[in-house]
């Protein structure tokens, strides 16, 4: 007569097994939790770094131009503050056959709405292909990064050798600092937040290549003849403050 289980070694096999899948379980949810917080990781530097990289190579080809017609249609500016950044660029790939697009535009990134799928703000991309006379509006717009917590400029001003909140060029006449130039360097600080609300910090640098502004031939427009004879003054200036000898231009009388 073969012998059954008893209730305790029953009760006692169901416990085991309890606790073996208790802690099968827990080891399984421990390996979702980390593939979730590697999938957000994931999403989140990449996110980062193509965003970084598109606001590189917008600024690095930043320009300011003195090339205009007589009735001055056109207007290239470069208007930074902390959290938004206005400029024309010459980074544009067309894309439509016998279109209007050039190589140049003028792009803006800026704070836009609160993000729909996580804790932060939306940041925004404006294009506008045309520069006219009024760089600050038209474009469309597109968001090229979710979640944004930070979003942080600044503008290397090697005058000075300081860092500066704001750099406004958007006059070739003014007086003030920092003038009709671009900054050497741009700093850029974002700061994103992933769907489990936790924040990642990632800060890069980019040069700016064409500091000065472009004059090609003899300037036509009146206020890119005003801004050269201001250049030759200063540079007379220049020359004359480190003991270098001063010479005139015999086209115009001026010192050069």
């Amino acid at each position: 007569m073969r012998r059954g289980f008893t209730l305790i070694e029953m009760l006692v096999g169901v416990a085991l097994l309890a606790v073996m899948g208790a802690l099968t379980y827990g080891v399984v949810s421990s390996l979702f939790a980390i593939q979730r917080d590697t999938d957000h990781l994931v999403d989140v530097n990449h996110m980062a770094r193509v965003t970084l990289n598109r606001l590189q190579r917008d600024l690095s080809q930043a320009f300011l131009s003195l090339n205009q017609g007589l009735e001055e249609k056109t207007k290239t500016v470069f208007i930074g503050d902390r959290d938004r950044v206005v400029f024309a660029f010459v980074g544009n790939i067309p894309t439509t056959v016998d279109g209007l697009e050039t190589d140049q535009g003028v792009v803006e990134y800026h704070l836009g709405d609160t993000s729909e799928d996580r804790e932060g703000r939306d940041l925004i991309r404006r294009f506008e292909p045309v520069i006219d006379n009024s760089p600050e509006d038209g474009g469309a717009e597109m968001v090229v990064a979710t979640g944004v917590k930070e979003f942080d400029l600044e503008y290397w001003d090697e005058t000075n050798h300081e860092w500066d909140d704001q750099w406004k060029a958007d006059d070739p006449l003014a007086s003030t600092e920092p003038g009709y130039k671009l900054p050497l360097r741009v700093k850029i600080v974002l700061v994103l937040v992933d769907p489990t609300e936790q924040e990642h910090r990632f800060e890069t640098q980019t040069p700016v290549y064409m500091t000065k502004p472009l004059l090609f031939g003899q300037p036509i427009s009146a206020t890119a003849q005003q801004w050269k004879v201001g250049s030759q003054i200063d540079k007379a200036a220049e020359k004359n403050k480190a003991g270098l000898p001063v010479g005139i231009d015999p086209t115009t009388g001026l010192p050069q």
